[in-house]
């Protein structure tokens, strides 16, 4: 709630004691100013009549460029996704270069089974990028973390770290 008003205070003509009253009557974004209109913002006590036209294109404007910001956003967030796909791809292009004898054996599927999963993650998370775009940032943060270094690691070390990245991705779609 107190996002809301501060949100909401933003906007000239709209105060403490207006931004609390329009939130107490459910209007707590500049989406929903925007829809009440000039005659549903008439009917909220203690507006300026001469202001309403001024807040309503400012909450016009504010909502463009909140949605101008969410699609930078995630096409930054695209672009973190396809650079950790293409690490995983570097990883494992490393792995079968320098263990060709030991990825033939069990400890190979188990692993080949990891990239497969992760890869299988990358295409699910671009999918949610849109909705949640502060978890998707975190789940690639870590993920990216987890994947620093596994180029010149041993075969368990790369194996351990593409599971815990895949489990970062998986914390993006729960």
């Amino acid at each position: 709630m107190k996002k809301s008003l501060q949100d909401l205070q933003k906007i000239r003509g709209i105060g403490e004691v207006l931004a609390k009253r329009l939130v107490e009557a459910g209007h707590d974004t500049y989406e929903k100013l925007q829809a009440l209109g000039e005659d549903g913002l008439r009917a909220v006590k203690g507006i300026n009549p001469r202001a309403i036209g001024s807040i309503l294109s400012q909450a016009a404007e504010l909502v463009e460029s909140k949605g101008k910001e969410r699609a930078r956003r995630v096409e930054e967030l695209r672009s973190a996704a396809l650079t950790l796909r293409g690490q995983v791809e570097e990883i494992a292009r490393s792995v079968r270069d320098r263990f060709a004898d030991e990825v033939q054996g069990q400890g190979g599927k188990k692993l080949e089974k990891q990239f497969t999963k992760i890869m299988t993650s990358f295409d699910r998370v671009e999918g949610k990028l849109e909705k949640r775009t502060k978890r998707a940032a975190k789940g690639l943060a870590k993920a990216e973390k987890r994947l620093a270094g596994l180029v010149d690691g041993t075969m368990k070390d790369v194996e351990k770290g593409v599971r815990r990245a895949r489990k970062s991705l998986k914390r993006i779609l729960a």
